[in-house]
């Protein structure tokens, strides 16, 4: 009720801002909020910890306050630019890796889909909504609890023209989607037991990641790249990484974990640069190995 409750008031409050003004009252908020003695926040730093043994203990608080400060930022900006062309909010991104986008560009007019691995890290949302309106695009996504919750992020991920798949959809779907061109784009970067999954490092950690994309890339043979969208110097960056084929070795278990750990990996890289821009609230090694059998 209390989730409920705030997305209501963001609503309200988004509908007044500017995006810049959005943008630091969101920031407010956040710092607000990350500096509350509270359970999020005390799993903030302690994962922080875990991930960055040498941090010296005035980083860690410094950067879990600084997740919640751009996290709030971050979906504030959002709700502010929610009717705003995404064509337009796309001219003032930087991007890194212009040539991996042409190549993933040329691959989809030739019928060839990409499966695109993203993840919490810097706005999200918004690379949903820009990224349907270069190529085609589909995007994966799991049913929220809160109603009112799921219909605004959807219609945010739909505005730009792509399509939204949930997780319980028939997967049949993803592979003609795949097969016909499509780019389709999934967060695989949260523990979820309910989910297929296999371990992989995370910050020297084994950590339980949903292997269900990879063995999705696999099976439609597709090619796989790291796609993420964060913030540098108060302007948007598109990160696009290189396209690579997903392995068939043969070994189809083996090739989607090596799928699933080369995509984590990547994802690290940009964390380890960025650190306030992912959500280390999430319970990223809550499943352990021995949990997991039977």
């Amino acid at each position: 009720m209390a989730a409920l409750s705030f997305i209501r008031f963001l609503l309200r409050l988004a509908r007044v801002l500017s995006p810049d003004l959005a943008w630091r009252v969101g920031a407010g908020l956040g710092d607000a909020f990350g500096a509350l003695p509270m359970r999020d926040q005390g799993r903030a730093r302690e994962h922080l910890a875990r991930a960055f043994p040498d941090a010296e203990p005035a980083w860690i608080a410094r950067t879990a306050r600084g997740c919640f400060r751009h996290t709030l930022a971050m979906a504030l900006w959002s709700l502010a630019t929610q009717h705003r062309d995404p064509r337009h909010l796309r001219r003032g991104i930087m991007v890194e890796g212009a040539e991996h986008i042409r190549a993933m560009a040329r691959a989809s007019r030739r019928g060839e889909g990409t499966f695109v691995y993203t993840g919490h890290l810097g706005n999200w949302e918004l690379l949903a909504r820009c990224y349907a309106t270069v190529v085609p695009a589909a995007v994966i996504a799991r049913r929220l609890r809160s109603p009112l919750a799921d219909a605004v992020v959807q219609e945010l991920r739909r505005s730009g023209g792509a399509r939204v798949i949930y997780q319980d959809d028939d997967a049949r779907d993803i592979l003609r989607l795949l097969r016909s061109g499509t780019v389709v784009a999934t967060l695989a970067d949260q523990d979820i037991p309910a989910l297929a999954g296999c371990f992989v490092p995370w910050f020297g950690h084994d950590a339980y990641t949903p292997s269900g994309p990879a063995a999705l890339a696999v099976l439609a043979r597709s090619a796989v790249q790291c796609v993420y969208l964060y913030r540098k110097a108060g302007r948007w960056v598109l990160h696009c990484g290189p396209r690579w084929p997903a392995v068939r070795s043969g070994n189809r278990d083996a090739d989607i974990h090596f799928v699933t750990a080369r995509s984590t990996s990547y994802l690290e890289q940009l964390v380890r640069a960025h650190p306030t821009q992912w959500v280390w609230w999430h319970k990223r090694w809550r499943t352990r190995p021995q949990s997991t059998t039977s």
